[in-house]
Formats: structure tokens, sequence, C-alpha cells
């Protein structure tokens, strides 16, 4: 259960920390949320924050999410998002956090996932953007980023989000799937039928079928 992608750093910490870790305990320790930093201003300008610092808040807030996570009591002094010593007894399943994956696409953006995130989240848009050779060439400085601090490349997840456009069938869905798969070795995606399906039965159905194609094919 996770997200793909949370603005994160438009939220407070605490909030963020106390809502996820009530989502992982009843999921029974499988949360495993995404975080980005968004590309609109408006949503900034809206909650009252600094766009151009967002990356320094995203950074701040993932050290807030650390303590949050593991201390008790427990406090972050930040100076765009403190969180005062208090009583935090409720703790996530996971442990020491739950794994969480970052959205990025450029190169700064990229070289955040490995030293910071368990995952990286791209995306694609069927059949209007796939961008096969873009998600190899992206996940290939990750790869060798985890090589150079001692990791192995596959312990860095990706999960790929996989939009479709309005009219598309669940076999051109599910076939997309499995050649990303064939071309990049990308095996976790989420599947959004948000501009395919209108309600919530359909979108079931809709999962369903694109599961049973792939695991046919």
């Amino acid at each position: 259960m996770g997200t793909h992608v949370l603005i994160a750093p438009l939220y407070p910490p605490v909030r963020s920390a106390r809502s996820m870790t009530t989502i992982d305990l009843v999921s029974g320790g499988r949360l495993c949320p995404g975080f980005g930093i968004g590309w609109s201003p408006e949503e900034y300008q809206a909650a009252g924050l600094d766009f151009g610092r967002r990356g320094a808040r995203m950074d701040e807030l993932l050290d807030a999410l650390e303590a949050l996570w593991t201390e008790g009591p427990a406090q972050h002094n930040g100076v765009r998002l403190p969180a005062p010593l208090h009583h935090s007894p409720l703790k996530p399943a996971g442990k020491p956090c739950p794994p969480f994956c970052l959205g990025a696409l450029s190169e700064r953006g990229l070289a955040t996932v490995v030293p910071r995130g368990d995952g990286w989240l791209p995306l694609c848009v069927v059949p209007s953007f796939v961008g096969i050779d873009g998600l190899i060439a992206q996940r290939s400085p990750l790869d060798r980023l985890a090589r150079e601090v001692g990791r192995a490349p596959e312990e860095s997840d990706t999960v790929l989000r996989v939009n479709i456009d309005a009219g598309t069938g669940v076999t051109q869905v599910a076939d997309t799937i499995r050649l990303v798969h064939e071309r990049t070795g990308i095996d976790h995606c989420m599947v959004d039928p948000m501009h395919a399906v209108k309600t919530v039965d359909e979108t079931i159905d809709h999962a369903r079928d694109v599961l049973g194609l792939i695991a046919e094919g």
C-alpha cells in the first residue's frame, strides 16, 4: 500500500508520520509510501510555501520522519519543519521505518533516490507516452550510484506508475506492461485507470482483467 506520488513537503511532518503509521499498522506493515517534491508552483503558493525551496524542504521532511518513526519521545530541530519534543508512542510495524520510494526525473533529483530512498517512481502513459529508452537511461545512473555506495542495484526498487489514456483497452495495457518488463526488467507497476474507467467497481474489474492478461502472457 502506498502513494505515487505524495507531494510530501506540503504537509507537516507530525501529521504525515501519524497518518502513515496508522495505515502501516492497520495494513500489517504493508505501507510503502512514495514521495515527490512536485512540479506545480501554484500548489506551493496555495499552501503558503516557497516553491524554490521544495528540495530543501523534502530533505528536512525525510529527516523529521525518521526521527518521528524511530525516537520516543520524538523531536526534530528543523529550520523549516520543526517538531518539538513530544510523546510519540505510535510506531510503524516496519522497522526502523517503512520503506519509501522517491519520484525524480532530473539528474539532480535522481541523485537523491539511492542515498535517501528505497526505490524510484517513474511514470508512463499508455499509449501516448511509454518512453522505454528514457526509463532505461534514467535507471542507469541509479544503478551506478547504488554500486558507488556499496549497495546492490536490485536493492533499490522501481515502481512504475502506468497511467491510461481514455479509450485504451486492457489488452494494450497488459501488452505494454509486458514490453516494459522485457526491455527494462521493471516488474513492479501501479496501474491507474482513472481516465479509462468511472467507478470503483469498474476499477476493480479493470485491475483483475489486466492481471489476468499479464498472467496468461
